[in-house]
This record gives C-alpha cells, sequence and structure tokens, in this order.
C-alpha cells in the first residue's frame, strides 16, 4: 500500500469515531429505538444508516456536492424536508404512549433508515468532509476514497451501538408510565436540538 495511503488512516479512524460518538439526528434515534425495541429489532436500523450514508458518500465523491453550488435553491428545499421531518419524528417520539398497540412507533426499516441519511445534515456535512480532507489526489483518488468507505463502514460501529446500548440500558425503567412519558419527551427534545446544524 502507498505510504500516503497509510498517513490518512489515524486521522481518518479519529474522525470517524468522534463524528459518531456526539449527539446526532441518528444516534438520538438510535437510543430511542435501543431503548423501546431492543438491540436485535434496531439492526436494520443500523443497516439502513450504513447502506444510506455509503450511497451517499459514492454520489458526494461522484460529484453530487457539486450540484447544489451550481443550483443552491436545491440545498434550501433539502434543508426544510430534513427540518420538517425531524419535527415530525421529534413529536412522534414525544407523543408516543407506553404499551400501545396503536402507537405507530415502529422500529425505523432498513428502507426508512437508508432515506433519512438524504436529508441528514450530519450526514451530509461528515461525508463532505470526509471526502474533501480524506482523499488524496491524482491517481491516489479512488485508493484514498475506498479507504474512507470501509473506514466509515467499520470504524463508525463501535459510536453506533454505544448509542443503542444506552437506550436499552434504560429500557426496563421504561415499565414506569412517567419514566417513559419523560424519556419520550427527552429523546423528542434532544433530536429537535439536531435542527440547528440544518441551518448552519
Amino acid at each position: 500500500m502507498n505510504p500516503a495511503l497509510l498517513e490518512i488512516l489515524p486521522a481518518l479512524a479519529l474522525f470517524c469515531l468522534v463524528a459518531t460518538l456526539t449527539p446526532g439526528p441518528n444516534n438520538i434515534l438510535l437510543a430511542n429505538s435501543g431503548a423501546h425495541f431492543g438491540i436485535r429489532k434496531t439492526l436494520p436500523h443500523v443497516l439502513g444508516i450504513r447502506i444510506g450514508m455509503t450511497v451517499l458518500h459514492i454520489a458526494i465523491l461522484l460529484g453530487l456536492g457539486q450540484i447544489f453550488k451550481h443550483w443552491p435553491v436545491l440545498h434550501d428545499l433539502f434543508t426544510f424536508i430534513a427540518a420538517g421531518y425531524i419535527v415530525y419524528m421529534s413529536a412522534k417520539i414525544a407523543l408516543s404512549k407506553p404499551h400501545d398497540p396503536k402507537s405507530n412507533l415502529q422500529p425505523m426499516s432498513i428502507k426508512e433508515a437508508m432515506l433519512f441519511q438524504a436529508i441528514n445534515p450530519k450526514s451530509w456535512s461528515m461525508l463532505v468532509t470526509a471526502s474533501s480532507v480524506f482523499t488524496l489526489t491524482g491517481d491516489l483518488f479512488w485508493p484514498s476514497a475506498l479507504i474512507c468507505l470501509i473506514a466509515f463502514n467499520t470504524m463508525t460501529l463501535p459510536g453506533t451501538f454505544m448509542w443503542i446500548t444506552i437506550g436499552k440500558l434504560v429500557s426496563k425503567k421504561l415499565q414506569n408510565p412517567i419514566f417513559h412519558r419523560n424519556f419520550n419527551w427527552l429523546m423528542g427534545l434532544l433530536l429537535l436540538t439536531t435542527l440547528p446544524m440544518i441551518f448552519l
């Protein structure tokens, strides 16, 4: 392997870990899913995130980011779609009732989690940064891009499962209706706190 490719690995690994350990829409939704549905039922959500981010990452590497520079109105449209969806999910989480068979709160499917990455502002910022900072020029562009793709699909998993586990650790307490209500409100509010990053 080219020495230049090896040199980017430590910084890339650290970037991936920090990016997925810090709060963001995906992590808040994963913690909520871990609490309500457990680790096994949250695995499709994890797989959807990985597929969605990989597709988005490849699209950015192929030049999708340049489209927004030429047509900024598309960026504005995505911004408002993302904001609306996050507000909707926040309300859905905050208002869900414990053990209510009529509740429409379900684990996020592979397809839903995958499509969410297209409007997830943190996914965009992480992948645009990675595609700019951790790719090399010339003949090393695609080899370094491939390393980035592999890194995002492996080095981000510890942070992903940390958030699911945090949710799982409080799952037994959700039997208490008051705790359940407060937890749902907290998750809904935390998801809302990710809104400012959309408009930065």
